[in-house]
């Protein structure tokens, strides 16, 4: 006969403690030892690391990689991308501070002005409204 396993029996050797805002804590006693567990992703930890370095040398691209893994590298570019955000805005800004003083003092440097345009005297004025009154004109 196959004998079942009691799920309570390998829990004989825990203590049960009553936690913080009435979360229960079990603790092992040294007969017993915790097995440690992997950590996620133990199982494909070489052939991420194989994608990895073909992603990043232009030898795949996302669109080959599953929807999951595609998702990973994508947040960890955003996470990236989020961290050093408002250096690169600061930094955008005063280049496009830089370029416009740049611009308007090569425009006072090399742009020559247009040459005032000086209008007809005040004796002309007169006469020309005097023939604009009399309809000669």
């Amino acid at each position: 006969m196959t004998e079942k396993k009691n799920p309570q029996a390998a829990n004989q050797g825990a203590e049960v403690k009553p936690g913080r805002s009435g979360s229960i804590s079990i603790l092992a006693d040294d007969s017993a030892p915790i097995p440690e567990t992997p950590k996620i992703g133990a199982t494909v930890e070489g052939p991420l690391s194989a994608a990895l370095v073909r992603l990043l040398a232009d030898e795949i691209t996302l669109d080959d990689c599953t929807p999951a893994l595609a998702a990973w590298f994508l947040e960890g570019h955003r996470a990236a991308l989020a961290s050093v955000l408002p250096e690169l805005t600061r930094a955008e800004q005063s280049a496009e501070h830089a370029n416009a003083d740049a611009d308007r003092l090569y425009g006072l440097a090399f742009t020559p002005r247009e040459p005032l345009k000086v209008g007809p005297s005040y004796a002309e004025i007169q006469k020309i409204r005097a023939e604009t009154y009399r309809g000669t004109r």
